[in-house]
């Protein structure tokens, strides 16, 4: 998984990050500044991603998402750096995993659906009938009547 967010910010209002930012990153360019802020998020995503099943980060990015912004939000902080949002780019795996669990759940989706397609005709048609019953019991009983 590779992070994308908008760019960090030396954070040059607040004093203290401002001080942590020059003792931290002072002589270095703004190319490994990003790069020490990139690692240190792929560091929390790593921690963040052994306390969630595949199928967790799979299914609720939005979840993963907040929780390493927030738990790296504050690490960045106290280098002076502030993230002004982040957001996945890509989930993928090697082993093609993830592009099986969305396929199994395209399947369900679809065998769902021929089921309840099934299950509607079936109800329908058995509607049909009774009405069918209805209609001939109704003309047994004029019949009956008339004679």
């Amino acid at each position: 998984m590779r992070p994308w967010w908008s760019p960090v910010k030396i954070q040059g209002q607040n004093k203290e990050m401002l001080a942590a930012a020059c003792q931290m990153f002072l002589g270095k360019t703004e190319a490994e500044i990003a790069h020490i802020a990139l690692e240190t998020l792929e560091g929390h995503q790593r921690a963040i991603m052994a306390h969630m099943t595949v199928e967790e980060i799979y299914k609720d990015r939005q979840k993963f998402s907040e929780q390493v912004f927030k738990v790296a939000s504050s690490d960045l902080v106290n280098m002076g750096i502030s993230v002004v949002s982040y957001t996945l780019k890509d989930i993928h795996d090697d082993q093609d995993y993830l592009h099986s669990l969305g396929k199994a759940r395209t399947a369900q989706v679809q065998k769902d659906a021929r089921i309840g397609e099934a299950e509607a005709k079936r109800d329908a048609g058995i509607r049909e009938a009774k009405a069918k019953q209805e209609k001939v019991s109704a003309q047994y009983l004029s019949e009956i009547e008339m004679a």
